[in-house]
């Protein structure tokens, strides 16, 4: 009986032993399978053709969905696709986990802008100002972009104001 036991323990062993090395490996596939699409995916990019690199990082994504790089690579091919909201979504999921990078900050608050979320847009980019006081050339210029589109926009309110005064002033000479 008690060599009966040893025999199905050492079994026992050896399966679990079997089955962790052969998890093992699948996982060293997968990180050389998403390495390949996402290495793939960068190259695309650097082609210029933004919409074969998106399919690419999404293959590395499925394989490997909790690499943040990848999300950071693909946002910027949606940027250049002017997909701003499918960038927006990855640069969020990227400052989520890694809220430091003011690469991402910076790209999010360009894709923020182009969808005219101003407020939001103003607030990364004046983030990106106080941590890199000497080098934030488009962040500079894009909070110039933002300041004279909300001086326009005051600008065209105070029209209005003056209109909606001239008419209850009209109306007003009218009565007297």
């Amino acid at each position: 009986k008690t060599i009966k036991k040893k025999n199905i323990m050492n079994k026992l062993i050896s399966l679990i032993f079997l089955l962790t090395l052969s998890l093992a490996s699948v996982k060293a596939q997968n990180v050389e399978r998403y390495k390949d699409y996402h290495d793939k995916g960068r190259m695309l990019i650097l082609e210029g053709k933004y919409q074969e690199a998106v399919a690419q990082l999404d293959t590395a994504i499925q394989i490997m969905p909790y690499y943040a790089r990848i999300f950071q690579d693909r946002g910027y091919a949606y940027m250049q696709l002017k997909n701003y909201k499918l960038a927006i979504r990855d640069f969020d999921h990227v400052l989520k986990k890694q809220p430091y990078l003011n690469e991402v900050r910076l790209q999010r608050g360009m894709a923020l802008y182009h969808l005219n979320y101003l407020d939001d847009a103003e607030r990364d980019l004046l983030s990106i100002r106080q941590a890199r006081p000497d080098k934030n050339f488009e962040a500079e210029f894009y909070l110039e972009s933002i300041n004279k589109e909300k001086e326009l926009l005051r600008y065209k309110e105070q029209e209005r104001i003056n209109a909606l005064r001239y008419q209850a002033e009209s109306r007003r000479l009218e009565r007297a």
